[in-house]
């Protein structure tokens, strides 16, 4: 059996829940660092707050976490914008914006959409999808070549 290299945590609903910590979480991430075994990295599928934001909520419920250590959807999501050069429309939440400084948005050619509960109505979505039909995409077509191209 090959050494383990490196472990995947789960943040929300493993190490913490909300702004909570899970308790003997903080002592137990100590304990497993001090293997000095493997990489540490932690992940979350949550767009609704950036990874900064997210690292802050971590620093204050005492984690000893690298913001560098963390991977979040909206990693890979501006990963995959950067890389390809996309200019995106964004449908986010004002806590989670800031993981997109840089992008360019004018003239998008593709939609990116996260928690953003205030945006979840007619207009905003009808937006979405007409900009899905202007480019020919389609979601399943969009996610088979995520899949395809190693991107998830």
């Amino acid at each position: 059996m090959k050494p383990i290299k490196i472990v995947l945590i789960d943040l929300s609903g493993t190490i913490h829940i909300e702004d909570e910590e899970i308790p003997g979480c903080v002592e137990a991430l100590e304990k497993l660092r001090s293997c000095g075994k493997f990489k540490i990295k932690f992940v979350t599928n949550t767009t609704k707050e950036s990874k900064k934001r997210l690292h802050s909520l971590l620093k204050q419920l005492k984690f000893n976490i690298d913001e560098n250590e963390i991977f979040t959807s909206l990693t890979a999501a501006y990963k995959l914008i950067e890389s390809q050069q996309l200019r995106p429309l964004l449908f986010l939440d004002s806590n989670a914006i800031e993981d997109f400084e840089g992008i360019n948005t004018e003239n998008p050619n593709s939609v990116v959409i996260g928690l953003a509960p205030d945006m979840f109505d007619y207009e905003h979505l009808n937006k979405a999808f007409r900009f899905l039909f202007l480019f020919n995409l389609s979601l399943t077509s969009f996610t088979r070549d995520i899949i395809k191209k190693g991107y998830y």
